[in-house]
C-alpha cells in the first residue's frame, strides 16, 4: 500500500481555502484577501529579535514557517499569489527559495526589500481584507494596514476547526517535530 503524500492532498486543500476565502470576502464586502506572514520583532535598544512566529492565517495556506515579510494575496477566480521576501543579506540566514509540492499552486514573486511588496499587492487597499498584526503594515501611512474585518476573520476562524485531509495528513509530522522538545522538557522536569 502506498502512503498518501502531502502533495497528493494539497491541491484540494488550496481549493477548499479558496472557496472559504471567497465566501468570507463576500460576507465582508471585500474583493481581495491579503495576509502578511508577519515581521520580526526586535528588542528595544538592541538588534536582537524575538523568536519569529508566522501568522496562522498565512500558515494555513502555505507550508512556510520562516518567511517574515512575505505576503499571500487571494482574489476570487484567480490563482493565489505569494510575494516572497528573500533579502540579500550576509549577516542573517535568509529563507530558502520556495520549492516543493506546493509551489505550482501559487504565482510566486520574489522580492529583495519589504517595500517591493507594494507593487505586487492589489491597487486599492480599501478593497482588501488584510489579516495580520499592526506591525505588518506596509506603505506610506500604513496603506496596507491589517484591518482584520470581523466578518472575514470570524468566518475563516470558524472553518479552521474543520481540518482538510491535507491538514490531517500533516498532523503526524507535526507530532514528530514536537515530541523531542516535549521529551526533553519532561526529562529535565523529572
Amino acid at each position: 500500500m502506498n502512503p498518501i503524500r502531502p502533495g497528493d492532498l494539497y491541491g484540494d486543500h488550496i481549493a477548499t481555502l479558496q472557496q472559504r476565502a471567497a465566501t468570507a470576502l463576500e460576507r465582508g464586502g471585500f474583493d481581495h484577501l491579503v495576509v502578511p506572514s508577519g515581521t520580526l520583532h526586535y528588542q528595544v535598544f538592541d538588534d536582537r529579535d524575538y523568536p519569529y512566529a508566522v501568522n496562522p492565517q498565512f500558515k494555513a495556506w502555505l507550508p512556510l514557517t520562516d518567511a517574515p515579510g512575505s505576503w499571500l494575496v487571494f482574489t476570487p477566480g484567480m490563482k493565489p499569489k505569494l510575494v516572497f521576501l528573500q533579502p540579500r543579506d550576509y549577516w542573517h540566514v535568509v529563507p530558502a527559495a520556495p520549492s516543493g509540492y506546493w509551489v505550482d499552486h501559487f504565482d510566486i514573486v520574489v522580492i529583495r526589500e519589504p517595500d517591493e511588496a507594494r507593487k505586487h499587492l492589489p491597487g486599492n487597499a480599501g478593497r482588501c481584507a488584510i489579516l495580520g498584526e499592526a506591525q505588518s503594515a506596509l506603505g506610506k501611512y500604513g496603506a496596507y494596514l491589517p484591518n482584520n474585518p470581523d466578518a472575514v476573520v470570524a468566518y475563516l476562524d470558524s472553518h479552521r476547526a474543520c481540518k482538510t485531509p491535507y491538514e490531517i495528513a500533516m498532523m503526524p509530522d507535526a507530532t514528530r517535530i514536537a515530541i523531542r522538545p516535549h521529551r526533553t522538557a519532561e526529562r529535565l522536569f523529572r
